[in-house]
């Protein structure tokens, strides 16, 4: 469903003064690509649950009041990270958090049909390049592959600009590629290869 179809969708529970299926749906949508992304910075997961909670609760008690927005998952994403922030520096931990601190988990890759026909080692190759990439680059990384955010959503949402992300986006791809690279090099010069590879004798040379 596209993001202005999803809003449309809520906006009309209002119009029809359905409250209660206005929240379903913000909790059936919302909830759990909120909660993943709250966890990212607030690693107790009851505390992560109640900002979450707490964040769908104001934007339904918003009602038809957002009528403006275009994109109802970056604005939430926006106000679960703010939440988040405040919350830390409630607790007074601000001062030691950093992107190395984030707790980042990208979900493991789904075989689509033409990842069917790549080895098993070479995802893992693939899967291995992105965990090593720099905290807020696989954050970026995840945003747009994850939750398919567009590059300016994830702009919005973690207040840095486009260029930055094009910039966070451009080296996952690039040690992405690289990863493929030597994978497909080493298989090239293995024995293994070499040996299945090479050309069968000609029977009819031999007699």
């Amino acid at each position: 469903m596209m993001h202005e179809e999803i809003l449309h969708e809520y906006l009309h529970f209002w119009e029809h003064h359905d409250a209660e299926g206005a929240y379903r749906f913000l909790k059936k949508h919302f909830y759990l690509p909120a909660l993943r992304f709250c966890m990212h910075w607030v690693s107790d997961e009851e505390d992560a649950k109640e900002l979450v909670y707490d964040v769908l609760m104001r934007v339904w008690q918003k009602g038809d009041h957002l009528k403006k927005i275009k994109n109802l998952k970056v604005y939430i994403f926006v106000a679960v990270r703010n939440a988040a922030l405040n919350f830390l520096q409630q607790q007074k931990k601000m001062h030691t958090i950093s992107w190395d601190d984030v707790d980042i988990r990208l979900a493991p890759l789904e075989p689509d049909p033409a990842q069917l026909l790549i080895s098993s080692e070479m995802i893992s190759r693939i899967q291995d390049a992105i965990d090593k990439l720099p905290p807020k680059c696989k954050m970026v990384f995840k945003l747009i592959r994850e939750e398919g955010f567009r590059n300016k959503d994830v702009a919005e949402i973690l207040h840095i600009s486009v260029n930055t992300i094009d910039n966070h986006l451009a080296l996952a791809m690039r040690k992405i590629s690289e990863a493929i690279h030597l994978y497909t090099q080493e298989n090239a010069e293995s024995p293994i290869h070499k040996s299945t590879t090479r050309k069968k004798p000609d029977k009819n040379a031999e007699s």
